[in-house]
């Protein structure tokens, strides 16, 4: 098997917790043969030398993404998946694929990533349960902010902080007057009794219809968004994304408008996740991704710290994907200066990482100490403890016959 696909690994039900690696699972699935590639939930981008996944490994060869793999697929005759399209559609992937990119990209980020309540009950545990300890400490913290930056460029990311505003308005405590009667709240005009929640629900409501009727116009009659045969790749990738659109979160606004305003869409999923039946019928199997070791795995942890350290990370990220390019346009060369802040951070990480390990050992605080003494030789009354000790000090009458005397 000379293809291996690395990806992000199962969540939700579904075959990966990312958009791409869905979606490139799915190509795979149906028009690559089954004994020629392997799928591996490496749940690391790091083993891609871009640090992204999903990645497809070919004899030492690595492309990352789902566009790129598909085009590199594509120029090595394994895949012919686009060979027949016209100019007019080929321009049209292209569009499809960047407005996914984008606007999709950023619904679900809102939806799954930005919203404090999705994040802390539904996707945060998701990839605790994919990744291994450190790396749930550096990992998770970075994919977010990867997310909440890019809902903040496409000017959504603000509606996640007030749709989680409803904890703190709509479980208040209802006010009384000074006699104990409940207080009428004013009568306010509609705009004024919204709560910032319903508020947000509506733009993000907005956001979401937009996105799915300029879908459902894409694919208007057709059985696939550019023809009627068979998919192309841009429908296995918007495929992806529309399946993690229908993820049940604490606030179900995508799912809800797919599913009872654009049915057309749904019955596009069905036919993405129909075709070639015989092939999608069968189960997939995951090959164990190469055993990491203590080292690495500390590696990448400090990896992960130094990202997250503030005006250290960005140039810690660029020194890592290839050198820090000189201001005078020349090749990439790598700063040393850089290279002694990494090396400190790195070792600051693994001080941090023993420190937690020892806390970690320590017993909770507050716990009570528990002392084990040998048993000492006690002989008579004292055997007994205090109570003991107090009946052995009491006089003893000595009786040398019969009973005691009345």
């Amino acid at each position: 098997m000379a293809l291996e696909l690395h990806v992000w690994g199962p969540a939700f039900g579904l075959d990966s917790i990312d958009p791409e690696c869905l979606g490139a699972i799915a190509c795979f699935r149906r028009f690559i043969p089954r004994e020629d590639w392997t799928l591996i939930a490496s749940n690391d981008a790091a083993v891609s030398p871009d640090y992204h996944l999903p990645a497809l490994n070919h004899r030492g060869t690595w492309t990352s993404g789902y566009a790129n793999i598909i085009s590199y697929l594509t120029g090595c005759g394994k895949l012919s998946i686009d060979d027949d399209l016209t100019p007019l559609q080929k321009a049209d992937a292209l569009a499809y694929a960047s407005f996914l990119a984008t606007r999709g990209s950023g619904l679900l980020a809102t939806s799954l990533y930005v919203s404090p309540r999705a994040w802390v009950e539904v996707t945060r545990p998701a990839y605790s349960s994919l990744l291994r300890f450190p790396l749930t400490w550096t990992v998770p913290p970075a994919i977010r902010a990867a997310a909440i930056e890019k809902a903040e460029h496409l000017g959504i990311g603000y509606l996640a902080a007030e749709l989680d505003a409803e904890e703190s308005s709509s479980h208040s405590l209802a006010e009384t007057t000074s006699t104990g009667f409940l207080r009428l709240r004013e009568r306010l005009g509609p705009s004024r009794a919204m709560q910032p929640e319903h508020t947000a629900a509506i733009r993000l409501q907005h956001f979401a219809e937009d996105f799915y009727s300029v879908m459902d116009e894409a694919r208007a009659g057709k059985k696939f968004l550019l023809r009627d045969d068979e998919p192309s790749s841009v429908d296995f990738l918007a495929y992806g994304y529309l399946q993690l659109m229908r993820v049940r979160t604490p606030y179900p606004i995508l799912k809800t408008v797919l599913e009872k305003s654009y049915p057309r869409l749904l019955e596009f999923v069905g036919e993405v996740r129909s075709y070639g039946h015989a092939a999608a019928a069968q189960d997939l199997v995951w090959q164990e991704p190469a055993p990491r070791g203590a080292l690495s795995l500390i590696g990448r942890f400090a990896d992960g710290s130094l990202e997250a350290i503030p005006g250290v990370g960005h140039s810690w990220a660029r020194w890592r994907k290839g050198g820090v390019g000189s201001s005078r346009g020349e090749d990439s060369a790598r700063d040393p200066s850089q290279l002694i802040v990494a090396l400190g951070g790195a070792a600051v990480s693994v001080a941090a990482l023993g420190a937690m390990a020892l806390f970690r050992a320590l017993p909770p605080f507050g716990a009570g100490t528990h002392r084990f003494e040998p048993a000492r030789d006690k002989t008579g009354l004292r055997q007994f403890g205090e109570i003991g000790s107090i009946l052995e000090g009491l006089p003893v009458w000595e009786q040398s016959d019969g009973l005691p005397p009345k």
